[in-house]
């Protein structure tokens, strides 16, 4: 049986950076995206190595290899432990998951002898399918429960800066952050026009600086004047840049003055 390296070293590569990471998510623990490829490097470099070793110190290196690559991935911890156990169990449940599907539909990955990996499309190819429509799946239903939660406060708004932008917004009521008397909203997902208006304004030191304290502590925003129209309700606001970026399906925070009318 001809077994191609290519497909070897892509399928661990693949595969352990896939585990250690969904163990590393499961337990919450900060993580760089460059140490969970080291880790995967790490395990793969482990698997071609392991070919050349039998008997019963094969047990003791993929075990040694297998600790290696969750220190290279999230390092020395109190979670350490549990982030070993927990890429362990989801090899065995990955395992048994892929084995499964491929009874299932009938794939050809054994050979006459009972050996694995006879297969046309590497098993790393399988695996990131797979992975794929979960992550589309998971986003999809992440997307219609932020969309349910907070549809009810969701409005159509006019802002008037050089022109009028038909717009969506969301009625903060813990938003009550005013400056020289008027309320601030905060521009969170960028709409045409507003960019360029923006920097025109800042230029001309037609912006000014608001300081707003959130849980996280005190910050700066830069913001300029505008006006606002909701639920029949027209004012003039301070238009800020939030300091963080922000990924909203609307266009502007909205000071809790507006109220929640027609909603």
């Amino acid at each position: 049986m001809n077994i191609y390296i290519e497909y070897v070293v892509a399928d661990n590569m693949v595969i352990d950076t896939l585990l250690i990471w969904m163990a590393t998510v499961t337990l919450r623990i900060p993580y760089k995206k460059y140490r969970m490829f080291l880790g995967g490097a790490v395990g793969t470099a482990c698997a071609v190595v392991s070919v050349y070793i039998t008997g019963f110190w094969t047990y003791l290196f993929k075990t040694a290899c297998l600790v290696l690559m969750c220190i290279v991935a999230v390092g020395f911890g109190k979670k350490l432990f549990w982030h070993i156990l927990l890429t362990t169990a989801y090899t065995f449940v990955l395992g048994g998951a892929i084995t499964g599907l491929f009874n299932l539909f009938n794939v050809d990955y054994l050979t006459s002898s009972g050996e694995f990996y006879q297969m046309r499309v590497p098993l790393f190819v399988y695996v990131l399918a797979v992975a794929l429509a979960g992550f589309i799946c998971y986003s999809v239903v992440t997307y219609v429960r932020q969309v349910k939660k907070i549809s009810p406060h969701l409005a159509k708004i006019v802002v008037k800066l050089d022109k009028n932008y038909n717009l969506s917004g969301f009625i903060d009521s813990g938003n009550t952050l005013t400056h020289e008397g008027l309320p601030v909203c905060f521009v969170t997902k960028n709409f045409v026009g507003f960019t360029r208006y923006f920097a025109e304004k800042t230029l001309h030191g037609h912006a000014v600086d608001i300081e707003v304290t959130t849980v996280t502590g005190c910050s700066t925003v830069k913001a300029i004047v505008g006006t606002v129209i909701c639920n029949g309700i027209e004012r003039q606001v301070y238009l800020a840049l939030p300091a963080q970026k922000c990924q909203t399906i609307y266009n502007v925070i909205l000071s809790c003055e507006f109220g929640n009318k027609g909603v």
